[in-house]
């Protein structure tokens, strides 16, 4: 779904590192009479591996890239065939998938369990950790995790929606989305805070960004991931996330991404997201907003903060503001997602930009979702390369007019995928509660919420009576803040000045959720339900 600004009140790379490529060679060594799986987001019981070139986000096959790639963790026991396998294995949406569904295991690491150190640096970087460096959190998450697997289905499918989304927004013409209360059953079973850690679905993009020596290399991943994280929205145009409560939170570990996200809504009036996750190789943060206008046949949903993205190793800098959602359908009723307008991203280290052109659908015409991307090198205003392909699906760096490299493939959805609002495997996992993982997380995390519990459930009529009880206890603690004269103020994230936002202004993450994790010491926090 776009992402709406929400009604009023109301997988990827794992580490690498010596304990990753424990895994990784125990995986391609037992897993080798396994074929290849169809190119489909497989459940786990279906996962097969492929060691397959030219997949997603892969570059060149040459001798520095495989030495770049692993590095000196690489076994100098391994012919170059065993390492190329092992590279692409690393790559491929599929693998990650039975990696994931196959519970392959290693040994703990000792000198991961080590770097417990609060404030150290990042290698190869001046970056100031904000907490324990984040290897630290993903270990302790995949030892308790354990053999796990992730769900392949939602507790109920698709409820209907009998709704006319029209008639809501004439009633409401010329009022801002946020002000309009959305019927429930417009909702899909994810809030927003959740959605935003959606967008790194494709994280491995930037751990390969990290890796690459040239800077245009980088940029072209970077816009690469910019580009995938808008795809989820291809199939999903027909409901919108839950509304968080002001205070609510969301965290995500993942020990097989090899990240870990934390994010917050700060602000209700207007209503304002915000997101921080960090891995050993970037740091990502956004705080997200958006202005609506409402068009007659199509509502227009417009980004107006930036996403922010940190190399490590390079301390590259990028930073990119979404390009407008443009809703169409809205009096059919077959509703629609375009991008539209223009993307720009800039590397504020080295003065590279990337522009990224959507292509508008026409009035008889559709725009097969195609973008193409014009990348300059510091400050010749000469285009020196060119990506193209689908925001829905693809992008290749267009070498020659006979020759490409494709830098991201989408993972095809699940099967049944309409049965359980167009979400992918990944989208599945977003509102698990792990067994095991519920001492951990603090009591405003989305997972805990009854409304959204009893929606994904499938119980409507119980979620529509709690939800009307959460608003009014938020709008009550509001009037409360009011007549004391207290101000709202968020738990993990503050605003402050900052250069590169559109407004001068924007949220960042404080610091500290991460030790108070760790510790089980979260500080005091709203009884949001």
């Amino acid at each position: 779904m776009v992402e709406f600004t929400p009604d009023n009140d109301s997988d990827v790379l794992p580490l690498v590192g010596p304990t990753a490529l424990a895994t990784l060679e125990c995986a391609t060594h037992s897993t080798s009479s396994m074929s290849p799986s169809a190119n489909m987001e497989t459940p786990p019981s279906r996962a097969g591996l492929s060691a397959r070139g030219g997949d997603a986000d892969s570059m060149s096959d040459s001798e520095d890239d495989e030495h770049g790639y692993f590095g000196n963790h690489a076994s100098t026991g391994d012919s170059p065939q065993f390492g190329r396998m092992r590279r692409d294995l690393i790559r491929d949406p599929e693998f990650i998938e039975a990696f994931a569904r196959n519970h392959i295991q290693a040994p703990l690491s000792p000198a991961i369990a080590a770097t417990a150190v609060p404030g150290e640096t990042y290698e190869g970087s001046e970056t100031q950790s904000l907490d324990s460096l984040p290897l630290v959190t993903l270990e302790k998450a995949r030892v308790l995790l354990g053999a796990y697997e992730p769900r392949t289905t939602l507790p109920a499918e698709t409820c209907e929606a009998n709704v006319s989304l029209i008639s809501i927004l004439r009633k409401n013409v010329g009022k801002e989305l946020s002000n309009i209360s959305m019927p429930l059953v417009m909702n899909e079973p994810i809030n927003t805070l959740q959605s935003l850690c959606e967008e790194l679905m494709y994280s491995r993009l930037l751990q390969r960004a990290d890796e690459m020596g040239d800077s245009l290399d980088r940029l072209m991943h970077v816009a690469a991931f910019a580009i995938s994280t808008l795809s989820s929205k291809k199939y999903r145009a027909e409901r919108k996330p839950f509304n968080p409560l002001l205070g609510e939170t969301y965290e995500m570990v993942d020990s097989l991404g090899g990240y870990r996200f934390v994010s917050e809504k700060v602000s209700h009036h207007p209503p304002v997201m915000a997101c921080y996750a960090d891995s050993p190789f970037y740091r990502f943060w956004q705080d997200s907003s958006v202005k609506s206008k409402f068009w007659g046949k199509s509502m227009e949903l417009i980004q107006t903060s930036n996403v922010n993205i940190e190399l490590l190793k390079h301390a590259d800098h990028f930073t990119y503001c979404k390009p407008s959602a443009l809703v169409r359908g809205l009096i059919s009723g077959n509703r629609s997602v375009d991008f539209t307008g223009e993307m720009s991203i800039v590397n504020h280290a080295t003065g590279d930009t990337c522009s990224v052109h959507f292509k508008e659908a026409g009035v008889f015409s559709s725009s097969n979702d195609m973008v193409e991307c014009h990348l300059r090198r510091g400050g010749n205003p000469q285009v020196e390369r060119v990506l193209r392909g689908s925001w829905s699906s693809h992008m290749r760096f267009e070498k020659s007019t006979t020759d490409s490299d494709v830098l991201w493939t989408a993972v095809s959805l699940p099967p049944d995928a309409h049965r359980y609002y167009g979400f992918s495997y990944f989208a599945m996992r977003l509102n698990e509660l792990i067994p095991g993982t519920r001492k951990d997380l603090p009591t405003t995390d989305t997972r805990f919420r009854p409304d959204q519990r009893a929606y994904e459930e499938g119980r409507i009529d119980d979620a529509e009576q709690i939800k009307q009880k959460l608003e009014e206890a938020q709008r009550t603690r509001k009037r409360e803040r009011d007549e004391s004269g207290l101000q709202w103020k968020a738990q993990w994230f503050e605003e402050r000045e900052d250069a590169q936002s559109p407004t001068g202004r924007s949220w960042q993450y404080r610091g500290g959720y991460w030790d108070a994790r760790a510790k089980n010491t979260y500080p005091p926090a709203l009884e949001l339900w």
